[in-house]
């Protein structure tokens, strides 16, 4: 009898509460808790079901993270490919820059995943298309691709957490204490760090990504033309 009043007394899962509904509650709250705060247990306690169902439709908790993470890059505009890889390249920044800003508690998990789902792919489609098109060869579009994300993902993240700022009167007083003559370049910026505008420092980092990439692309031009052609191998 006792055994059946304590299987009768357990919580039962809300009816009709479908894997979409525990990804929204999910993305609600992380975004408000930060991760610190989340986890599969509270999460069902939170909705009313056992977290075993959480598990059943996501499979486990990393799982259930990227799909928090891909659903907050669905929420903000991003581009599609044109025939502008600069641009393109450009508008994938803005896009990942205004994500940190949407979404900080939660923006982290983009470095955790090579992929955290379609609306990620969308998005490195444009990437790879852009560097591709620059004319990088495959083995360098993919490797600098990874390394795009991983400055922007620095940069947002950064921002966000409070270094791209004009620094405090405290940090001021740091600086200005140091040995002039072991840090004269240091002190010399400190007027540009005091009137820092991060909007554009970060146009001007995408900018010099990209002016990289272009320069790197210029380089191998004249460098593939100058290799000696193969027996066969037609003139062009």
């Amino acid at each position: 009898m006792q055994t059946s009043l304590k299987a009768n007394s357990r919580p039962r899962g809300r009816r009709g509460l479908d894997k979409n509904a525990i990804l929204d509650a999910a993305f609600d709250m992380l975004s408000r808790d930060g991760e610190v705060g989340f986890s599969v247990r509270k999460l069902g306690a939170r909705i009313g079901v056992d977290p075993m169902t959480v598990l059943h439709h996501f499979g486990s908790k990393d799982e259930l993270l990227r799909r928090i993470a891909d659903r907050a890059l669905a929420s903000v505009k991003l581009p599609l490919p044109s025939a502008d890889w600069r641009a393109d390249l450009g508008n994938v920044a803005a896009a990942y820059r205004d994500l940190a800003h949407r979404h900080p508690r939660l923006f982290h998990l983009h470095f955790r995943f090579h992929a955290t789902g379609p609306a990620d792919h969308a998005s490195s489609e444009v990437v790879y298309r852009a560097l591709r098109s620059a004319g990088l060869p495959d083995e360098e579009a993919a490797g600098l691709g990874l390394a795009f994300y991983a400055f922007i993902l620095g940069y947002a993240l950064a921002e966000v957490e409070g270094l791209l700022r004009p620094i405090s009167d405290e940090d001021e007083a740091e600086l200005r204490a140091l040995d002039p003559l072991a840090y004269p370049a240091t002190l010399a910026l400190i007027p540009a760090f005091k009137t820092l505008d991060r909007d554009a420092a970060f146009d001007a980092s995408v900018d010099a990504f990209i002016d990289g990439v272009s320069c790197r692309c210029s380089a191998r031009v004249p460098h593939e033309r100058s290799q000696p052609r193969t027996r066969g191998q037609p003139a062009d």
